[in-house]
């Protein structure tokens, strides 16, 4: 191996690379600490936040803006952020009324009439009792002072009375019973229809929403990175804005798939955000999904979300939505031999690197470790010191 060495570094020890070497900046290898990481990019988020959309009233799903409050507004408990459309539960409010209504005068009358038959049906049942009393008058008539046939027709008389008045108690009972239950029927739709009249009005006044806090307008950005505004459309479940206190902000971030094995909870972040690309924050890392998604509809790389607990940030004017870029903290290699990737080229044999020595530059075979997105571990090959140029174009 060394007898290999020795006759690869003459070949390359010519008067051409010591021409070369003169024009060329020389970097030293350097022993230090290399920080292994992965990007992470993403959106700020407020931790204090109240996210606000369509009511949950029954039988609806798809509700029209109205009037939402200008984002980046300051607003107080109890004022109104965000209304709906409620010219849908007028017209349903209309019908409710005019079938509460019908049904509360169709009750009215159902009543009235069964009062009107009820007495109708005590009269009738007390003409017959009369007719039952005298026929039992005559029925009972000695039989020394009634003729025979008489008798027996009295007789008669008395059981037709009496029949008569247990069918017109027995009919007096079924059209009580029929009676009762038509006026159940539409007492239920009467209790029905106010019960629906109550809650349209009481959905009417959850179409208007008012904020439940005191604290800053933020308007909510889909998938697409888009905002609703009035005249659009919002689905029951879907969040329209955000009231929030800005206070203090976490780290909405997504990381590429091949990533997810490489990050655990509580690794160091550092992030930049776009509109305040000087400043850097830091933060670690609280929460990792478990599943993938697409990173948009337009890009099907898949990523992963990541939740990044951010510390205190000095008095930043920071808002949920800012975009940011940064990195998170894998592992730090102390006491390395580094190099920068640029000085690295190639060949079939593996990786070499151009080493100035006091005849010229020599290629040299090294060995490679971690490295991160601009410097490069030296496992053999190089010495603290040494002193490399750049690798000729094309290797």
């Amino acid at each position: 191996m060394r007898r290999w060495l020795a006759t690869l570094s003459l070949c390359a020890c010519t008067p051409l690379a010591q021409a070369g070497s003169a024009e060329e900046e020389g970097i030293r290898v350097t022993r230090g600490e290399l920080v292994l990481t992965v990007d992470v990019s993403g959106k700020l988020r407020a931790v204090d936040s109240d996210r606000l959309g369509p009511p949950p009233i029954p039988d609806m799903w798809n509700f029209q803006i109205a009037m939402m409050a200008e984002e980046g507004s300051e607003v107080t408990t109890g004022a109104p952020v965000l209304a709906f459309d409620a010219s849908e539960l007028e017209r349903k409010l209309e019908e409710k009324i005019a079938e509460r209504d019908a049904a509360a005068t169709q009750l009215e009358l159902k009543q009235a009439a069964a009062r009107v038959t009820r007495q109708d049906e005590q009269l009738a049942i007390a003409e017959a009792r009369s007719k039952h009393r005298k026929a039992a008058v005559k029925a009972d008539a000695p039989a020394e002072i009634t003729a025979v046939i008489e008798l027996e027709k009295a007789k008669r008389d008395l059981e037709l009375a009496q029949l008569e008045i247990d069918h017109l108690i027995l009919k007096s009972k079924a059209a009580a019973r029929r009676d009762a239950a038509e006026i159940a029927a539409w007492r239920s739709k009467h209790d029905r229809a106010v019960e629906r009249v109550t809650m349209i009005e009481t959905a009417q006044q959850q179409m208007t929403v008012t904020s439940p806090r005191t604290g800053t307008v933020i308007h909510q950005a889909d998938w697409d990175g888009k905002k609703k505004k009035a005249g659009d459309t919002a689905w029951r479940a879907e969040t329209v804005l955000q009231v929030v206190s800005l206070a203090q902000m976490e780290g909405d971030g997504e990381i590429d798939e091949v990533d997810i094995r490489r990050v655990v909870p509580d690794q160091a972040v550092s992030l930049r955000v776009d509109a305040q690309a000087d400043v850097e924050l830091h933060g670690r890392v609280r929460r990792i999904a478990k599943a993938v998604q697409r990173a948009s509809p337009e890009n099907p790389l898949k990523v992963a979300h990541v939740d990044i607990s951010l510390d205190a940030d000095a008095g930043l004017r920071l808002r949920p939505g800012m975009r940011f870029r940064g990195t998170i903290e894998l592992e730090r290699l102390s006491d390395v031999l580094l190099i920068p990737l640029e000085r690295v080229g190639s060949s079939a044999d593996g990786p070499i690197v151009h080493r100035v020595t006091t005849g010229g530059i020599e290629v040299v075979p090294v060995v490679l470790g971690a490295r991160s997105g601009e410097r490069v571990v030296v496992v053999e090959g190089l010495g603290e010191g040494d002193e490399l140029v750049l690798p000729a174009e094309g290797e």
